[in-house]
């Protein structure tokens, strides 16, 4: 792997990535490679793939569930991911119980763990009832200052009653138009291997089940690499091919 890797970087733009997929036998080898040939400042993270979703009551040890990918940039202080379009569950969270002009919204927790000198203050509820401050251990996002300009904003919500713990209103139409991608890819987001089996099967005609590539990726796990990996226009390579699945989600993109 190592001159291939090697020859696989000077491929690359300097706004470029790769994505490597393997399980747990090599992983560790290949991020001693990978921090030799593309520098340890430049590894981005590694992503968990959800490739089952039954346990397997057969398996000796562990019933295995997830492959990894791998993921280094040319350049990581360069190089960002685009965001990942929210779904229509994502986007049915955001509700407008109050009615309010802005539009659906959803409520934020108003207190964090993290140390702010002007997290620890008494707040009174709509309801008359006095909140001595912050939960145990943790502290107001907001100074007393800012907590008073989103109420007078309409920015904090206190339950049906007025008398809840406050939380903060983030609203649908005030967010990004996507979400940061996230390390872990559910198989019901990016699809599992049965899936990966049954759309190669579906398009190509096998004179056995013995002839079928037994490792393909779902489309769906690809096409979701390229969206945040690519824009319009990039090239995209696959440097082993497999059974074509990255042509078959490119060209779907």
């Amino acid at each position: 792997m190592y001159p291939r890797l090697q020859l696989l970087k000077q491929f690359l733009r300097e706004d470029g990535a790769i994505f490597i997929s393997l399980d747990d036998n090599e992983i560790h080898s290949l991020r001693f490679v990978m921090d030799e040939i593309f520098g340890k400042q430049n590894f981005v993270t590694t992503i968990i793939w959800q490739k089952n979703f039954s346990t397997k009551n057969t398996a000796k040890h562990f019933s295995e569930s997830h492959d990894y990918i791998v993921v280094y940039a040319m350049n990581a202080p360069v190089w960002r991911p685009n965001l990942v379009a929210r779904s229509e569950a994502q986007d049915t969270r955001y509700k407008n119980p109050d009615n309010d002009p802005r539009g659906p919204w959803t409520s934020g927790d108003c207190s964090a763990r993290n140390y702010y000198s002007e997290g620890k203050y008494a707040i009174e509820c709509p309801s008359g009832r006095l909140i001595s401050g912050p939960p145990p251990g943790m502290y107001w996002r907001y100074s007393r200052n800012k907590f008073d300009e989103l109420i007078a904003d309409n920015r904090i919500w206190w339950g049906k009653d007025g008398n809840n713990v406050p939380r903060v209103k983030r609203f649908l139409s005030e967010v990004k138009d996507g979400l940061v991608p996230d390390t872990l890819l559910h198989h019901s987001e990016v699809g599992h291997t049965q899936e990966a089996k049954k759309e190669l099967v579906s398009i190509m005609d096998f004179t056995d089940s013995q002839s079928v590539f037994i490792t393909p990726k779902p489309t769906r796990l690809i096409e979701r690499i390229a969206s945040i990996a690519t824009d319009p226009g990039d090239l995209v390579l696959d440097s082993f091919m497999g059974s074509g699945t990255t042509a078959h989600a490119v060209l779907k993109l």
